[in-house]
């Protein structure tokens, strides 16, 4: 083969592995910056398991700075800029990532590694596969992907690494002080709020093992490994039949609390505590609203009985409170306290809280879901121009000599 056939093809490969690198570290960064409550969520399974204590802030505070990384390396990775650092970061990032899927393909401490969140979710044993793919590609980069040329010259890559820090870090803040701007799980808008009728009613009894919690019906009790710890549990936890919530004696009144009719507003508390105390005077504000309004409001709180009762003490709440499995209350909000908006049982908007107006009660009826991909669209649609604006920067010099050279 002649050696400019053989540069041809070393060109080729070099532009096919920094595409597929590139490629699935921009979509593994892109779906935890969306939902960086889910990242955290995920992170703390794993810290469970090795019985790891770390604040919930310094957990989120890693996760979006990990997503904005893993995002930023590969856009540099897929158009070719800083092409021994960016392969470098790459390679370290790979250099924990393989060791700890293969960990996880073989001993199965979490249901899913959470590589692309709730956007694409895997089996431990592909995803141990994918990173060996990547490694691969990664070392190959290592070797040849200084000697071909990228999209951006050297002057400019810093604003493309700007842009490209920005981008994931504004989705990470929204997605973390109102709601994921994307909605990948179960309970998005438009759909139905407390579907129900296709739950096991069967007592559940929790056991622990490892830092893992399952629930388990009497005739399939775990093995001498597993710890028992209550035996207060509601339903297993099944999202394509619903989420079952409870009333104070135990039944599920999904069905029931559930209007098709009218409007209502839920206030979801997934983990009760004295956090709730902060927005306490504002919601009994947005319940006064509510009745004068027509709009009917319901609180729905995770069912740890001890925290329950402490915090029905604390706030007195004077709209119907019930119960249901915290877990499933994450499926449906990201945040530790938020509100749902439904219209004849269809999910409107979701918002946490905090990101509410409390000066005044805004006009709940017509405010705008933040995930119906509009906000989004503009945010990405900026940062592709952006990165647009910045490669015709790159190419200046050439179109000037061009023109020059058609005048002449």
């Amino acid at each position: 083969m002649k050696p400019e056939h053989k540069a041809h093809l070393l060109h080729i490969a070099v532009w096919v592995a920094r595409l597929i690198v590139g490629a699935t570290f921009i979509v593994s960064g892109w779906a935890k910056a969306i939902d960086p409550w889910g990242f955290a969520i995920k992170v703390s399974e794993y810290l469970n398991v090795w019985h790891l204590s770390i604040p919930h802030e310094t957990i989120v505070t890693s996760c979006i700075a990990l997503s904005c990384i893993e995002f930023c390396t590969g856009i540099l990775t897929a158009v070719g800029a800083l092409k021994r650092f960016a392969i470098i970061t790459a390679a370290a990032m790979m250099a924990v990532m393989l060791p700890l899927t293969l960990y996880i393909a073989i001993y199965d401490p979490v249901a899913d590694c959470g590589c692309f969140g709730d956007f694409l979710i895997i089996s431990n044993w592909i995803t141990f596969g994918k990173n060996i793919l990547l490694t691969a590609l990664i070392i190959f980069l290592l070797i040849y992907n200084p000697k071909v040329s990228g999209l951006y010259p050297a002057p400019i890559q810093w604003i493309a690494i700007t842009l490209s820090q920005a981008f994931p870090l504004i989705l990470a803040l929204a997605g973390y002080q109102i709601q994921p701007l994307v909605d990948f799980r179960p309970y998005k808008t438009g759909t139905t709020i407390f579907k129900s009728g296709q739950h096991s009613d069967e007592e559940k009894f929790a056991y622990e093992k490892n830092g893992i919690i399952k629930h388990f019906t009497l005739d399939s009790l775990p093995d001498s490994t597993w710890v028992f710890v209550e035996n207060d549990i509601t339903d297993e936890i099944s999202f394509d039949g619903g989420i079952a919530v409870r009333d104070e004696d135990g039944y599920d009144v999904s069905a029931d609390i559930v209007s098709t009719g009218s409007k209502q507003l839920f206030l979801i508390v997934p983990e009760p505590g004295m956090h709730y105390l902060t927005f306490a005077h504002y919601i009994n504000r947005l319940y006064d609203y509510c009745t004068k309004n027509g709009i009917e409001m319901i609180a729905i709180v995770g069912n740890n009985s001890k925290r329950l009762a402490n915090w029905k003490d604390w706030c007195r709440p004077l709209f119907d409170v019930y119960t249901t499995d915290p877990v499933s209350l994450q499926q449906l909000v990201r945040g530790p306290e938020a509100l749902v908006y439904t219209e004849n049982g269809i999910i409107k908007w979701k918002r946490t809280i905090g990101s509410m107006p409390t000066e005044e009660i805004a006009d709940i009826e017509s405010m705008k879901a933040p995930d119906s991909g509009f906000y989004h669209g503009i945010i990405a649609l900026s940062y592709i121009l952006g990165m647009l604006i910045v490669y015709l920067l790159g190419q200046s010099p050439k179109i000037l000599r061009l023109f020059i050279k058609r005048t002449k």
